[in-house]
């Protein structure tokens, strides 16, 4: 079967089974590491629109079904659960049954490998579309030796490669993978070999050592190091945004969520408040989320007339639904009139209200353009923000 230079992908993330080689009372996949769960980390990793995932199925054990369904209201991408199986095979192969016919290539993971190098994905995806499947490795670099009693035999290291997750694979191949593994009765580490035993083809990408699965104690220890110094794919982000609007609307004028004045607003779909939406697009930019108007479409009447404040809130909610809370915001307002100097106190007290932060991390400056172009004309404002968002994990400082 052919696949499309364009596939649509879904995930499967392997999670279930309690990990007894780490130890501990709880399962290894929702253990915490940095206040988020193995799992919430497998998910969230793959909600990037940039990789363009259409569905991502988790496989838990049965008792933790109830929690890993409430991840499904917060995560981006379509998620599903279902309990997983006696073996790693059987827990792949339940999930199978929820990848629809429309998708095209299906990537397998492993949640215990909270550290994959999300930079290789493109490659991942062009290599299962061109042979049918594709691995993330590393080449074996340690002197390998076969230990029988105390006699240690030397093994060539040769074209050996240490193999991890994701794999991907066309969706069509791996399916047919798991039914010959079924029927033959076959268990097996990795979805790789399944592949192999039907005479699929699969191409080793690249990898990065700290794509490790973490199965003892000393692997959680690096883990929880490595995510300490941030080392994580998680730290910091910067966004700007741009918005401007005409003046001459039926008011109210609200401009940073307050009311400057009962008539003569700036026309918008919603209340025009171009602050505000600068404010949104920054936040978005910042994680990665695409502008305001692919959240709210300026033709969608849900968004006509309404408060700009409620856009700003939903906003912050998308940034925690992908795994960051806003840090701070310093704004630049570009209007002739009308003069703005006496608001900005209540503008920041308000936008810190609906960022969860203290006023003295906003800030709201107002400038004009000496005469100059559409604002200089009195003809409408425009508004700069820079803000920066942090994870959940760091929190944020208030």
């Amino acid at each position: 079967m052919a696949t499309p230079s364009s596939p649509r992908i879904a995930v499967i993330i392997a999670a279930a089974g309690s990990g007894a080689r780490l130890g501990g009372d709880i399962p290894k996949p929702w253990r915490l590491l940095n206040g988020q769960s193995l799992v919430e980390r497998a998910w969230r990793s793959f909600c990037p629109e940039s990789l363009h995932v259409e569905r991502i199925v988790l496989a838990v054990d049965a008792p933790y079904l109830p929690a890993t369904l409430e991840f499904a209201s917060a995560s981006l991408v379509p998620l599903h659960a279902v309990a997983g199986g006696a073996t790693r095979t059987a827990s792949v192969r339940h999930a199978l049954r929820e990848i629809p016919d429309s998708i095209d290539l299906v990537a397998v993971h492993d949640a215990a490998r909270p550290f994959w190098p999300v930079e290789i994905w493109a490659d991942l995806v062009d290599a299962a579309v061109r042979v049918g499947g594709s691995v993330p490795a590393v080449a074996v670099s340690d002197t390998l030796k076969r230990v029988q009693g105390s006699t240690l035999e030397t093994v060539d290291r040769a074209g050996l490669w240490a193999v991890q997750t994701p794999q991907m694979f066309r969706a069509d191949l791996l399916h047919g993978a798991h039914e010959a593994a079924q029927r033959d009765g076959i268990d097996a580490t990795d979805d790789a070999e399944l592949v192999r035993r039907v005479g699929g083809a699969t191409e080793v990408v690249p990898s990065s050592a700290a794509n490790f699965k973490i199965t003892t104690a000393a692997d959680w220890a690096l883990a929880e190091h490595l995510s300490e110094q941030g080392n994580a794919p998680m730290a910091m982000r910067i966004g700007f945004g741009y918005d401007a609007h005409r003046l001459g609307g039926p008011g109210p004028l609200m401009l940073g969520g307050v009311r400057l004045a009962d008539s003569g607003g700036l026309i918008g779909h919603s209340d025009g408040d171009a602050l505000l939406h600068a404010l949104c697009d920054a936040l978005l930019g910042a994680a990665a989320l695409r502008d305001i108007g692919h959240h709210f479409p300026p033709d969608d009447p849900r968004f006509k007339g309404c408060d700009s404040r409620e856009l700003v809130r939903e906003t912050v909610q998308l940034l925690r639904v992908a795994g960051f809370a806003p840090a701070q915001a310093d704004a630049t307002v570009l209007a002739e009139h009308p003069r703005l100097a006496p608001h900005v106190t209540a503008m920041c007290t308000t936008i810190a209200a609906d960022l969860g932060l203290d006023p003295g991390r906003v800030s709201v400056k107002a400038t004009t353009t000496e005469g100059m172009g559409f604002v200089g004309r009195g003809e409408g404002i425009a508004a700069q923000v820079v803000a920066t968002v942090l994870p959940i994990r760091q929190g944020t400082p208030r």
